[in-house]
């Protein structure tokens, strides 16, 4: 009877012995799916291992049981910051945002120097839009010891939501001059900093220091190529933003652009505005071969800046007109009329300072056009002589 209730002791010791190694071995192996089956067997898991099934299911996006298995590890005696930590984000996620900040104040309390304790507070007055509370948290958390990124970009993107632009682009370059360059979020505060300096400030040459850094951290990141061509073409150093322009036409040729921007064919290159209104550049990667396909084209948005107002673009033309291939066209976009301009090329290297200029005397009504059609009419054919001043 004694060697049973030995033997009895002895295999429930080695059970608990192998759940333990079992355990471990599939939090280690993130064999989330496995681990949570441990979920039925709580009474016989140490605090420890309470934790791992739920943090299993906190990966597995079922925070409620999460946070149950946390509370099992707590009661067992499981005390350390990270507990707190953890069960604070699956409150987060599972929307109980007042008890989430209550739980991350436990983390702090039980580790004051733990940074990701701080951001994550501050991330959930972040998501419930309490900007005020965010930001002291978050510049307690920038003040830390590096743990995340996350803390540095928060700091600027309040002000920057706020749309207080000059104090995010302040708190950007702070960012930067703080934070690990190698961590990720120091692309996106560069980011940050290359559209507030072309978007707001209009000092395009920081614009495209901050754009330069980001594509010599990313060079395979290509739509970013377009925001430093544009921020070159509003400093007006055309050869440098076409020489780039020349990198992503060759990428379109070989198809290794991303799906999205082989499907647009090509980029802004220019922004500008008009009477209040904006004009947006597009130059296309094909060298254009048919009849009317386009090099550039500018498009006029409307005062309410929802649709395309006027088109004016260059056109490949159909036969020879002494030695011209391309042709000044415009498109008003609710009548359908179709205007030719007396400017041509003989080269597909058109110069944009000059072509821009073509634009806008059109805008403001001092360059006539020579012939006009309606397509929408079905009359393709007929023109209408019009006098040029």
């Amino acid at each position: 009877m004694k060697v049973h209730i030995t033997l009895t002791i002895i295999l429930t010791f080695l059970v608990g012995l192998l759940n333990a190694q079992t355990v471990e071995e599939l939090y280690n192996k993130r064999d989330f799916k496995e681990l949570i089956k441990f979920a039925d067997k709580t009474e016989e898991l140490t605090k420890e291992q309470l934790y791992c099934v739920g943090y299993a299911f906190f990966q597995l996006e079922n925070d409620k049981k999460a946070i149950e298995m946390y509370d099992k590890a707590i009661a067992k005696g499981l005390d350390d910051d990270y507990i707190y930590l953890y069960k604070g984000l699956s409150l987060r996620y599972d929307q109980q945002f007042d008890k989430a900040v209550e739980t991350f104040k436990i983390a702090i309390e039980k580790n004051p120097i733990g940074q990701k304790n701080y951001t994550e507070l501050g991330n959930t007055y972040y998501y419930q839009k309490k900007y005020d509370s965010a930001l002291v948290y978050f510049r307690k958390a920038r003040e830390m010891e590096f743990e995340l990124g996350d803390p540095y970009f928060k700091v600027p993107d309040v002000y920057h939501i706020q749309q207080e632009f000059k104090k995010a682009l302040e708190e950007y370059y702070i960012s930067a001059s703080l934070i690990n360059k190698e961590d990720p979020t120091y692309v996106e505060i560069l980011k940050s900093i290359g559209l507030l300096e072309y978007a707001d400030t209009k000092n395009y040459p920081k614009s495209i220091k901050a754009y330069s850094e980001v594509l010599s951290i990313v060079p395979n990141e290509y739509n970013l190529y377009a925001k430093l061509i544009k921020a070159y073409y509003a400093n007006e150093n055309y050869v440098k933003g076409d020489s780039l322009f020349s990198i992503l036409k060759t990428k379109y040729e070989n198809n290794e652009l991303p799906k999205e921007m082989e499907e647009i064919k090509g980029e802004t290159v220019d922004e500008f505005t008009w009477n209040s209104q904006r004009v947006s550049a597009m130059k296309y990667y094909k060298t254009p071969t048919e009849f009317a396909e386009p090099i550039y084209q500018f498009f006029l948005i409307d005062k309410t800046g929802t649709k395309v107002e006027k088109k004016i673009l260059t056109e490949k033309t159909s036969f020879d007109l002494d030695g011209t291939i391309h042709i000044l066209c415009g498109i008003d976009k609710e009548t359908g009329t179709h205007y030719t301009y007396p400017i041509g090329w003989k080269t597909d290297e058109i110069d944009y300072k000059k072509l821009k200029e073509y634009v806008i005397l059109i805008l403001e009504g001092e360059l006539k056009s020579q012939a006009s059609s309606n397509f929408s009419s079905g009359n393709k054919s007929k023109k209408k002589k019009k006098k040029g001043k």
